[in-house]
């Protein structure tokens, strides 16, 4: 007799509503948790949430359907996300909210909004709560520990997954590793459930998964990537590594690190902030309109720089002058910046600011004087942009390295619409299924940012993928 009726990888986003409703459902479940608490990413995401339909939408009598909410996601991404996933979730994600609704999240009151930190919607229909990610952490937690308490199920935590076993080509368990004793064990049963998140807190397999690029990251040190590599080491395949675009854009938070802190992320969206600033390549260039209204048009070009990186640059007038444009940062933060992080320029002078940032100093000038000229005569820019308040005439200049990040990773295991793990010949691995950024950002979203459709699949995913897999593994039954 197996062991449990369902192994979940993963006590995150996916993995506990996974949990939750395959226990209601009657199953013997263990949930296992490489950390020392449940909620994953949700312990730093902003958690935006999506739904079409919702009860919130109707008291603000707003109109809305899935087949809405799914063509929308797919002008976004240009169709390159997967439209059979799609059409399943759009219809999952209005009762998932409606759910968190009814067992107490709370929600912040102006939601729902049409919002414009990524693409935006053409209708509102992105939600959040008071507390960020935390908000939906308060309503997964108690169902969870509840669920966890009934007879036949188990949480372990500080227990990584090492490996998976199989017998005749169907996965029947996984190796499992007590992190705090080193002791390795094994574990057998009906399903195993990889939803132990992305690969964000790991620049080798980042690097690996992502063409070669550099990691800058406001995602957990946990999102190690390693259940998609397990999985893969058994036959299954990989997709959406052609999938990646940065989050614009990030500030590091030591000299030479890759971890960016979310909540000290420049205000670079000109529906928030108008730009009045310059954004450089590393040799002085303009490479893109700072202004534009299209998110996705920056982080393309973003994308299209080899190092994700670019020069802030202004002068002190318009650091006076101008909104903030690190406003989660408090004035100590920022005096110690400006005097010693090595992100941070101080020049005098445009000859001293190409020295101190390695641009190059005829590029710079030549970008400078063009800008100032335009913005002097009012003369079209040549990026096409139309906010120039100030010019950047110094004589003290400013410059802030910023780079493109990520918080979710787009590669991920493949799998079919009933979340089956596919190996290379698009073939199911029997008991083999994954949720959430382990089978990849890119499956829903594509190459391109799409609100609300990270954690809200992942919450409606789980929940579907627990009914069903509950329903049919319960003790006695075939796998």
């Amino acid at each position: 007799m197996r062991d449990f009726d369902i192994l979940i990888i993963g006590a995150g986003t996916a993995g506990m509503p996974c949990a939750i409703e395959s226990v209601a459902a009657g199953a013997r479940v263990l949930v296992v948790e490489q950390a020392a608490e449940p909620g994953g990413t949700l312990h730093v995401s902003l958690a935006q949430m999506s739904g079409a339909g919702t009860a919130r939408q109707r008291s603000r009598g707003i109109t809305d359907s899935p087949a809405d909410h799914q063509a929308d996601i797919e002008r976004i991404n240009r169709g390159t996300g997967r439209s059979d996933l799609l059409a399943r979730a759009t219809r999952l994600q209005a009762e998932t909210v409606d759910w968190l609704m009814d067992n107490g999240f709370q929600m912040d009151p102006t939601c729902p909004q049409i919002l414009y930190l990524h693409e935006a919607y053409r209708t509102p229909r992105t939600y959040w709560g008071i507390d960020r990610g935390i908000s939906v952490l308060h309503v997964l937690r108690p169902l969870f520990d509840a669920a966890m308490a009934r007879p036949g199920a188990q949480v372990r935590y500080r227990t990584e997954a090492v490996s998976l076993t199989t017998e005749s080509g169907a996965v029947t368990g996984a190796v499992l590793r007590d992190l705090d004793t080193g002791r390795d064990h094994t574990v057998t049963a009906g399903a195993v459930v990889m939803a132990s998140g992305g690969y964000g807190g790991n620049p080798d397999r980042f690097a690996r998964w992502t063409g070669g690029r550099r990691l800058y990251t406001a995602a957990m040190d946990t999102s190690t990537g390693a259940g998609i590599e397990m999985a893969e080491s058994i036959g299954a395949a990989v997709t959406g590594h052609d999938m990646f675009l940065p989050t614009y854009a990030g500030i590091v938070e030591h000299p030479d690190g890759h971890r960016i802190v979310w909540d000290h992320m420049p205000l670079l969206t000109p529906q928030g902030r108008q730009p009045w600033e310059l954004h450089l390549t590393p040799e002085g260039r303009r490479f893109v309109q700072e202004d534009i209204d299209s998110v996705d048009a920056r982080e393309r070009a973003l994308n299209d720089l080899p190092g994700l990186s670019f020069w802030c640059v202004f002068d002190d007038r318009i650091l006076a002058d101008a909104p903030p444009l690190l406003p989660g940062w408090s004035a100590d933060e920022l005096d110690d910046a400006w005097a010693g992080h090595a992100s941070f320029v101080i020049a005098d002078g445009l000859d001293d600011l190409a020295r101190a940032t390695g641009m190059d100093l005829a590029v710079l000038t030549e970008t400078i004087a063009a800008y100032n000229l335009g913005q002097a005569t009012g003369a079209a820019d040549p990026m096409g942009r139309r906010h120039r308040p100030l010019p950047i005439e110094g004589p003290r200049y400013r410059a802030i390295l910023m780079h493109g990040m990520v918080l979710k990773t787009p590669a991920g295991l493949a799998v079919d619409t009933d979340l089956r793990v596919l190996d290379d010949s698009a073939r199911p691995i029997p008991n083999l299924y994954a949720l959430g950024e382990a089978m990849g950002g890119s499956t829903l979203s594509g190459k391109a940012f799409v609100g609300g459709m990270s954690v809200t699949p992942a919450l409606a995913f789980g929940r579907w993928l627990g009914q069903t897999l509950g329903a049919r593994l319960q003790t006695g039954h075939q796998a």
